[in-house]
This record gives structure tokens, C-alpha cells and sequence, in this order.
């Protein structure tokens, strides 16, 4: 058993081992997981409706790594109707949703959700509440905060813009529809967009977070990166120290994560790894790869100088004609129109494009890629990240 310090009152992190997708081996985990943190009595109480928030950035199949799997989502229902609770499943996808039914369909959700009798909501048709936090706007799907219990159920990836998607982030899936993309225009810089994460993070607070870490993903994530087996099951109450205790054994100083420092000084969890107090062990993970955002580096410089320095070295999104169908999910997906619906494919106006990579993140057929020149390709050769 590890355990990171010795104050009393910490923030828990509870670590099970999972290798495999089977129900089985997955609800043992979860259940193991639960039982550090006090068990599923400890958040959900018998007739309280409980919404399971998953991972559902695209209509890919479980095999693919880039949703959360099917079998821990299954897991928790069984969980939380073993606790006499009502458990509902809902998310909102990062573009076009182009039909719920088919993302329920193709990501596994709608069959689990029959199988167990469970309740899928819709978060772009239940209406919306309306909060203003620092100044702007925000519209949150109802069901999420109508539930007496939210339990967010991330899978450990990585992120282009942000560098980590886990439990913060996901909570994002709570904007519904494409709001999620108009946030992008408001917050070309990552720490930016990153406050706003934490914005909608800070009024959709869960109550639990489930991790999906049996296969994570790495590079650039967090659709167009790669499979990675990490083999964990991981539960915590403090999502803010969830993400920075995995960060943390995936190789990454938490405070680099802009989401976990900003959550962390907003007073929102605990990200200082001597105060989080870790149940359970977690395995070596070799060459996790973190993506590299020079954008991101140097945006603490004046504009003026930023804007020079990127003539120098640059990553940014193209298409390769050889994967695009030319469904123009890009196109829809792209927050300041800097994508031109043409044939065989789009095309970029890149002094329009802010760099978000919204359109990779979307992209269904990872069409979409990220264009270094010969500079930033060595800075990537040299920091390991590439």
C-alpha cells in the first residue's frame, strides 16, 4: 500500500488493479475501489436518482479506447442499483451529435442500458439551467444537476490543448451541444480555455469519480493519440486530486496540468500530492507520451512577440486526403470558421484558426492531424514528447 504523506483529513485516492474489460474482473475493481473510499453507501443513499456522467467524445466502438468502456458503466449501474438507488446515463458529445441513438448505439451505452433497465438522457433535448461564474455565461444540462448524486466516469487520456483528460475535463460533457465549441472562441489560449473547464467543473461538482484507466490513451490525445494499458480501476470523491495523483505516476508534474492548478487555487480540490493520501498501488507505465503544445509554452509572452515567435515554430491542424470522407465534422466542429466546407477536402484559413484542435478532437476517422514544421519537430524529439 502507498501512502503519499502523513496528514490526517487528506484527500483519498483508492486504486484497484483491472487488466481486462470483463464484468466481471471490472465491477471486483470498482467495488475494491469503492470499499477505500467508504463504499457506494457513502454517496448514494436507497431512491436517490444517481447520473452517471461517462466519457462519449465520439460514436467509436469500445474498441477503440477513445469512450469510456461499456463494462465499467455496466459495473457502476450494478453498484449503484445494488445500493437501491435509480441510476441514468447521460453525456453530450464534443461536435455534431448528428442523433443521440446512434452514439448510444455504436459506443455500447444503449446496450448495457437495456440490458440493466437504465435510463439514457439526452442532454441536448432536457433543457438547460443558466449560471453566470467570472464573468461569463454558462447553460448546463438539467438532468445533471436535477440528480441527487452525480458520479463522473472519465477514462485517463491525454489532451492536446490541455495536456490531461480525466476527471475535471469530462466534466465539461455537461454543456450540451456544440456550446461546448463557442467556449473555444472566448479562450484561444489553453490556461484560458482551462478556466472555463474549471468554471463548468465548479458548478457541476460530482459527488464521485470512477476511472476507466484499463486502457487509457497517450499522445495526442484525446481521440487522435494511441492506446495505452495502464491497468487500473481508480476511485476518488476529489476529482481535482484524482487528476493530479495520476498525472503524478504518469510522469507529469500536476501543476503543469492547467486544470488541476487552476482547480486547485480556486480551492476546488486537493493537487499538492503530500496531502493526498493514496490507497492501493499503481503499476509502472512505460513511455506514456504527453503531447507537446508549444502554443501553450509560450503564451505567457506578449501577444506581439507570441505571434513572432510561432512563425518560427508551429503545430498546426491539416488534413490527409487519404483518411478524409469529407463529412465536414471539422467544419462544424470549428469555433471561429477557419475550416471552408470544399472538395475532396476542407481547407484551413489558418489566420483565422486558433490552434484548439477542436477539429482534431472531433475528426471520426483521425483524418485530421498535427502539422509540426522541422523546428517544433525537434523541440518535440528533444522534450520526450513527441
Amino acid at each position: 500500500m502507498d501512502q503519499c504523506g502523513a496528514k490526517l483529513n487528506k484527500s483519498t485516492v483508492s486504486i484497484s488493479e483491472c487488466r481486462s474489460y470483463t464484468l466481471h474482473e471490472v465491477q471486483s475493481a470498482v467495488e475494491k475501489s469503492l470499499d477505500g473510499i467508504g463504499g457506494i453507501q457513502s454517496f448514494v443513499k436507497p431512491g436517490d436518482t444517481v447520473l452517471l456522467k461517462p466519457n462519449m467524445l465520439q460514436a467509436k466502438s469500445p474498441e477503440v479506447f477513445i469512450t469510456t468502456h461499456p463494462a465499467v458503466v455496466e459495473a457502476v449501474i450494478n453498484i449503484v442499483k445494488d445500493a437501491g438507488a435509480v441510476p441514468m446515463l447521460g453525456d453530450s458529445p464534443g461536435g455534431p451529435a448528428r442523433g443521440m441513438e446512434r452514439f448510444w448505439e455504436i459506443t455500447g451505452f444503449a446496450d448495457v442500458c437495456k440490458r440493466t433497465d437504465t435510463q439514457l438522457v439526452n442532454f441536448e433535448k432536457s433543457g438547460i439551467y443558466e449560471f453566470e461564474r467570472n464573468g461569463r455565461t454558462y447553460r448546463v444540462a438539467r438532468p445533471v444537476l436535477d440528480a441527487d448524486v452525480i458520479i463522473n466516469m472519465p477514462k485517463i487520456k491525454t489532451h492536446g490543448l490541455t495536456k490531461f483528460s480525466c476527471a475535471i475535463k469530462n466534466i465539461y460533457g455537461v454543456i450540451p451541444g456544440l456550446q461546448k465549441t463557442e467556449y473555444h472562441k472566448l479562450a484561444p489560449k489553453p490556461s484560458d480555455f482551462a478556466e472555463i473547464i474549471v468554471d463548468v467543473f465548479a458548478l457541476s461538482k460530482p459527488h464521485l469519480n470512477i476511472i476507466d484507466g484499463v486502457i487509457g490513451m497517450d499522445g495526442m490525445g484525446p481521440s487522435a493519440g494511441n492506446p495505452k494499458e495502464i491497468g487500473v480501476i481508480v476511485a476518488s470523491d476529489d476529482a481535482v486530486a484524482v487528476d493530479s495523483i495520476l498525472c503524478h505516476y504518469l510522469g507529469k508534474d500536476p501543476m503543469e496540468v492547467p486544470t488541476n492548478r487552476i482547480a486547485y487555487e480556486q480551492g476546488l480540490g486537493e493537487a499538492s500530492i503530500e496531502n493526498i493520501n493514496v490507497l492501493g498501488e499503481f503499476p509502472i507505465v512505460d513511455a506514456f507520451k504527453w503531447p507537446l503544445n508549444v502554443a501553450g509554452s509560450i503564451e505567457v509572452v506578449p501577444s506581439f512577440i507570441s505571434r513572432a515567435l510561432m512563425k518560427l515554430y508551429y503545430s498546426r491542424p491539416a488534413i490527409n486526403p487519404d483518411l478524409c470522407t469529407n463529412c465536414n465534422t471539422c467544419v462544424q466542429s470549428c469555433p471561429t470558421d477557419a475550416i471552408l466546407e470544399k472538395r475532396p477536402t476542407p481547407i484551413f484559413e489558418y489566420e483565422r484558426c486558433i490552434n484548439c484542435l477542436c477539429c482534431m478532437e472531433m475528426c471520426p476517422e483521425k483524418a485530421v492531424f498535427d502539422d509540426k514544421n522541422s523546428i517544433y519537430r525537434f523541440i518535440s524529439r528533444f522534450s520526450g514528447s513527441d
